[in-house]
């Protein structure tokens, strides 16, 4: 009985390490270039800062950036919303995380390219 105790909450820990992914693949900092594409989605240098703050502080407690060339410009504003209850952030913190990944996006080349 203890075994199969034992094989359990191994199991279950086994499943909560994996599905928490916890090294930072990449959060581009936030440079004069990085600024100015962060125009084009009317993003100041102080809102991509906080996004990359929020995204920082988190975010990647759960995951690292994906490959965010990958997701549609405009499923990511969906994605943030749909996660930002979990994250508990604020609508300032969800808007200017979501101004930050548009600019990382607009930065990024799509995989295999």
């Amino acid at each position: 009985m203890k075994l199969i105790v034992g094989a359990a909450a191994l199991s279950i820990f086994a499943v909560i390490i994996t599905s928490c992914e916890t090294a930072l693949k990449s959060a581009p900092p936030v440079t004069a270039a990085f600024i100015q594409a962060g125009r084009r989605e009317k993003a100041d240098a102080r809102t991509l800062e906080a996004g990359r703050k929020v995204f920082l502080n988190r975010c990647i407690s759960c995951h690292a950036l994906p490959e965010i060339a990958r997701y549609d410009s405009a499923r990511i504003p969906g994605i943030v919303s749909w996660m930002s209850y979990r994250a508990h952030l604020t609508p300032e913190q969800r808007e200017a995380l979501v101004k930050y990944l548009l600019t990382v996006r607009a930065n990024s080349r799509p995989p295999g390219t």
